[in-house]
């Protein structure tokens, strides 16, 4: 994901967790054609790369990641993240609307990254404030 700004409520990155992130990498490079950059990750002492896909024109279009690390515990599916102004009122508007904080992400400073939800129907989604 780059610097660039997003619109409140716009939908700009998607990712796919899963615990074969290599083969699965491999199967959407074939498949769409997408190029992969490699992010290195960590999991306590162990190192591993998650991947930024991006599409003909090096443009970054989502990423797959490995269900470790930071990543634990995030739902087996490509998830959606849509960017707030406000991610703390967006968290609490969706609990008391009767969605379930399903992860969150926090930087080493202990701020919220990110969040995924699960609405009342049962999708889940991310939601973060790229501002």
């Amino acid at each position: 994901m780059d610097n660039q700004s997003y619109r409140s409520g716009q939908i700009f990155w998607s990712d796919l967790t899963t615990e074969n992130a290599s083969n699965v990498r491999d199967f959407y490079q074939q498949v769409a054609g997408w190029k992969v950059e490699e992010i290195p990750m960590k999991d306590g002492e162990a190192q591993y790369e998650d991947y930024v896909m991006k599409d003909a024109e090096d443009i970054p279009t989502g990423g797959i990641c490995h269900l470790r690390g930071v990543n634990t515990g995030i739902p087996n599916q490509w998830i959606l993240y849509i960017n707030v102004d406000n991610l703390a009122e967006s968290i609490q508007k969706a609990s008391e609307l009767g969605g379930t904080l399903v992860h969150e992400s926090r930087n080493k400073e202990g701020k919220l990254n990110y969040v995924i939800f699960q609405d009342p129907s049962g999708a889940c989604f991310g939601l973060a404030s790229t501002t």
